[in-house]
């Protein structure tokens, strides 16, 4: 008579799933309360889900993985059934672990207002026990929740996370477990309070230093090569986003840098203005002699290139200038794993929607885009600026602050099929502590406003992409206001 197989214990599993220190460390924790700061590309969500699984499995009790979106709870979600498969290579488990999807619900956003459908995601394991992805960005949504709860990150919830933690609380009292894990936020959050009484709960902090000075990790460059930490900083080029990603530190608080009553301003003033919306993909969108087939009217055109190729979403966003100091969102094209030259040609186009250089523009200069905007600025002279990101970040944030507070940027309204763009703007922080105040553009340069990206909960493939769009734009008509246009230089480089 053959035994029936044998569930794994934890002992067995860290050797197969090759754990590092601190991810062991964390994955044998049985506290009640489990607070994870730890810094990106270290594997929290994956240890997170591979603990949730032994979890149910060693105790038939439910485990529910809460993020602000559905892409977020899914992407956890995954890892777990990832583990599921891993340990039914390696290790006989009793029956078949079950994947399907869960009820359809609504959600409301109280800060955007904006309601999303969620559907939830249900893993099944052989002994009953499920794995639940659960987007949670309205804590009511989780009140009656009975098992045990992983919050992603928590840092970024709605009010502080507030809400959320005094509906979830009460699991810990029952005896189930609740593991909390985030990059560091504001401080003004749930997760700092967390984060730093490490004499309640049990606190698991590994910063980048301590992972690769300590535990081996290995960081690899954008073309995969191995290289060092004062390279990698180097390559990321973002010290507040260092601080907060790599470091873990909490870099102050965090509030939209354009509020949402100035943006329901600039969408009522561009109700009835004309917009035009492109997507372009690889499989593509873009037809030539597009912008001659549109009425565009009169003022001049203004153009923002937030350059991407496949990762981030590339943004070219136009503005009309009125001849008031107003400019208005004629032109949003967005586009995905287009080749650069295609990007160039769209760019061109527009410059050129009424003759040679009638536009002018500025394009995001760092790293991917350097090539493609030193050839603009040759073929457009002065109509075109190269920016680096790295220097003029708190510039432009500036320019876009002043704009959006003195009511000059319409866009489309945001009660309409276009409300993205607005919830991406909304989704640029600025660290308190960095306001510019009431006084001029030029005193909210430099290093007091300091600028960080949020999530656009509407458009999760885009990284602010729009807004910096936005942002270079009003830099090209600040730029351009009182002096007349330069004439263009007479070079068109092979290619375009």
């Amino acid at each position: 008579m053959t035994e029936a197989p044998v569930n794994p214990t934890p002992l067995e599993l860290a050797p197969m799933i090759r754990f590092d220190p601190s991810q062991e460390k964390f994955f044998r924790d049985d506290a009640r309360v489990i607070v994870v700061i730890w810094h990106r590309q270290k594997g929290k969500d994956f240890t997170a889900a591979a603990k949730a699984v032994e979890s149910a499995m060693q105790t038939g009790q439910d485990w529910f993985i809460v993020s602000l979106t559905q892409r977020q709870a899914d992407a956890t979600f995954d890892k777990a059934r990832k583990v599921v498969l891993s340990y039914k290579k390696v290790l006989q488990l009793q029956g078949e672990a079950t994947l399907g999807d869960g009820p359809e619900y609504q959600e409301y956003d109280k800060y955007i207002h904006q309601h999303f459908k969620c559907q939830a995601r249900i893993l099944t394991l052989p002994n009953g026990a499920r794995v639940i992805s659960l987007p949670g960005r309205d804590p009511d949504t989780l009140a009656g929740l009975t098992g045990n709860v992983i919050f992603t990150e928590f840092g970024l919830f709605p009010g502080g996370g507030y809400d959320h933690w005094r509906v979830v609380f009460p699991l810990a009292t029952r005896g189930f477990q609740i593991i909390v894990i985030s990059t560091p936020r504001g401080k003004n959050t749930k997760f700092f309070e967390l984060a730093n009484d490490t004499e309640t709960y049990s606190v698991h902090l590994c910063d980048i230093l301590r992972s690769v000075n300590h535990e081996g990790f290995i960081l690899r460059d954008n073309k995969g090569a191995v290289t060092t930490l004062e390279r990698f900083q180097k390559l990321y080029g973002d010290p507040i986003g260092w601080e907060r990603e790599y470091l873990c530190k909490f870099t102050g608080d965090m509030q939209s840098l354009i509020t949402w009553a100035q943006l329901i301003d600039a969408g009522s003033k561009g109700r009835e203005m004309p917009f035009d919306f492109l997507r372009v993909n690889t499989d593509g969108g873009w037809e030539e002699g597009y912008f001659k087939r549109q009425i565009i009217g009169p003022g001049r055109l203004e153009l923002g290139w937030d350059v991407a190729r496949t990762g981030h979403l590339s943004a070219l966003w136009i503005n009309q200038s009125r001849g008031d100091r107003t400019s208005a969102l004629r032109f949003l094209i967005l586009m995905h794993g287009v080749t650069f030259e295609t990007q160039r040609k769209i760019v061109r186009a527009a410059m050129d929607a009424r003759g040679y250089a009638s536009g002018v523009g500025c394009g995001d200069a760092t790293g991917l885009g350097m090539d493609s905007n030193e050839t603009l600025s040759t073929l457009y002279g002065d109509n075109w600026e190269s920016v680096n990101f790295g220097s003029k970040k708190s510039e432009l944030g500036a320019t876009a602050l002043a704009a959006y507070r003195d009511g000059t940027q319409f866009i489309p309204p945001v009660d309409g099929p276009h409300k993205f763009i607005a919830t991406d703007v909304y989704a640029i922080q600025r660290v308190s502590g960095s306001s510019p105040g009431e006084g001029s553009v030029e005193q909210a340069k430099g290093d007091r406003l300091r600028l960080s990206e949020g999530e656009n909960p509407m458009l999760p493939e885009s990284h602010c992409d729009i807004a910096y769009a936005n942002f270079l734009s009003l830099r090209a008509g600040a730029k351009h206001w009182q002096a007349p246009l330069p004439a263009p230089r007479q070079f068109k480089p092979a290619g375009w």
